[in-house]
């Protein structure tokens, strides 16, 4: 594994064994990871008391309540995106309006679709994320000849799992913006910054060398929190 020549030594030295983090004058070039919410004010966890009523586990033979409501609105949702998707197919033979409109008074009987994306860090989020973008009604070109655009629009469920929770999560914490609006933001202010080494950090003015040594001493302050709070640290916490 070729990953220990990326990552500057001390970060791999404060990951596995006692060190100082690198001291710094502001955390200018990198939030503090965590909600503004956290229990600890900061990216290491905290032990907070239990709740005075006890949660409850709901036994998974059937749907939730409120995942059977949403079920009747979203389902409805997917009706005239499913008919233009399978129009634009142009399958020999299919009346598309008369399948689906026959199916669509029954919302059991309508073509349920589920998307997923994968895990796999990194790679799996921009990988998911060139999918969906390809999938998305409102990416241009998408709904052109052979394209796929409108599959998204036509799904039921979109869930991810690790890298591709990265990817879902992005979208539906910014309102469910497309990859591509996520990708290219708004002037100066992308949320993927794909064109940046995550071992190098953000762009920032001044000399870029002395940024990385902010940028990578900012996330040694912060994984030390975390092991000065009693938790285990690893290359995760990157």
């Amino acid at each position: 594994m070729r990953l220990a020549l990326a990552v500057p030594a001390a970060l791999l030295h404060i990951l596995v064994a006692s060190a100082e983090p690198i001291q710094i004058q502001q955390d200018a070039v990198l939030d503090r990871r965590a909600l503004p919410n956290a229990p600890s004010g900061g990216y290491a966890p905290a032990v907070i008391p239990c709740p005075a009523t006890k949660p409850t586990i709901r036994g998974a033979g059937s749907l939730s309540a409120n995942e059977t409501a949403w079920l009747q609105l979203r389902r409805k949702a997917t009706v005239d995106p499913m008919i233009d998707f399978l129009k634009r197919a142009n399958i020999p033979g299919f009346d598309v309006d008369a399948y689906i409109k026959a199916a669509a008074s029954n919302i059991s009987a309508l073509p349920n679709i589920a998307i997923a994306a994968s895990g796999g860090g990194y790679r799996a989020l921009m990988n998911g994320g060139g999918f969906l973008a390809a999938a998305d009604s409102r990416t241009p070109g998408s709904t052109g000849k052979g394209g796929i655009g409108g599959l998204l629009q036509s799904s039921t469920y979109l869930a991810g799992l690790s890298g591709g929770g990265w990817l879902v999560g992005s979208m539906m914490l910014n309102n469910y913006s497309t990859v591509v609006a996520l990708r290219d933001g708004v002037e100066g202010s992308p949320l993927y910054q794909f064109s940046n080494s995550i071992f190098t950090g953000p762009k920032e003015r001044g000399i870029s060398v002395l940024n990385t040594a902010t940028y990578w001493g900012d996330i040694l302050k912060q994984v030390k929190e975390k092991r000065s709070a009693g938790y285990n640290t690893s290359l995760t916490d990157l």
